[in-house]
């Protein structure tokens, strides 16, 4: 046999493992084009965590399984793109990554806002009512305005561009709210009124804590008839 021949053979022996190296460099090229976004999305899945757990997400048990979906999704293509040999256990990670991934990481997110817009309905949108309340009492260091303006700011908190600007965004506003419920329970004060309106703002507010006095000041500051009944 001639060294052309010789030559030739070896190098036919070497094809398919030199076809197969191309194979999986082509497919790692596309890849790393596909999974340049990855430092985004665990951005985004780590802002989304942070929100649920500020919010008490997850106590639903559908909240809780959308919840676990992405989690677990997002090891499992963590996973498969470690253990990836060849060229298609590659193709199939970065495609979970790019659909499966994706798509429990944008339900979630839905998922998250929609409660979030109850959640701020119920925690934020008395202290618009209390705001005005206090502003009728020219309670002083513009209390009232500031628990509007919290109140808000936490109603529209759902809108943020982004999740790590939803996580920053909610955050702040919660942190507003125990700092300005604070100062409005230490301003008002001890006394008739100043216990049913810190009531009023906590929801434990009864028939029975409206005095004579109570009443009075409710009277002289035009807001009896703002007032409503519920049954606990």
């Amino acid at each position: 046999m001639s060294d052309a021949l010789i030559e030739a053979e070896a190098l036919l022996e070497q094809l398919p493992d030199a076809v197969s190296r191309r194979t999986l460099g082509e497919r790692l090229g596309k890849a790393i084009q596909e999974l340049s976004n990855a430092s985004h999305q665990m951005q985004r899945m780590t802002a989304l965590i942070k929100t649920a757990e500020l919010i008490d997400f997850g106590k639903q048990p559908h909240q809780s399984e959308t919840l676990d979906e992405m989690i677990d999704c997002a090891q499992m293509v963590g996973k498969a793109l470690e253990k990836a040999e060849d060229a298609e256990a590659l193709r199939e990670a970065v495609f979970e990554y790019s659909n499966d991934l994706k798509q429990a990481v944008a339900t979630l997110e839905r998922s998250i806002r929609e409660n979030l817009r109850t959640f701020g309905n119920e925690r934020f949108q008395p202290l618009i009512g209390l705001g005005e309340l206090l502003t009728s009492m020219n309670v002083s260091n513009d209390l009232g305005s500031r628990l509007i303006a919290c109140g808000n700011q936490g109603m529209s908190v759902s809108n943020a561009s982004s999740a790590p600007q939803l996580h920053a965004e909610i955050t702040a506003v919660l942190g507003d709210y125990d700092l300005l419920h604070a100062e409005r329970a230490r301003v008002i004060g001890e006394d008739e009124v100043g216990d049913f309106i810190n009531a009023l703002a906590d929801k434990r507010a009864t028939l029975a804590m409206v005095t004579p006095k109570v009443r009075e000041w409710l009277t002289d500051h035009d807001v009896l008839d703002r007032l409503g009944i519920t049954i606990r």
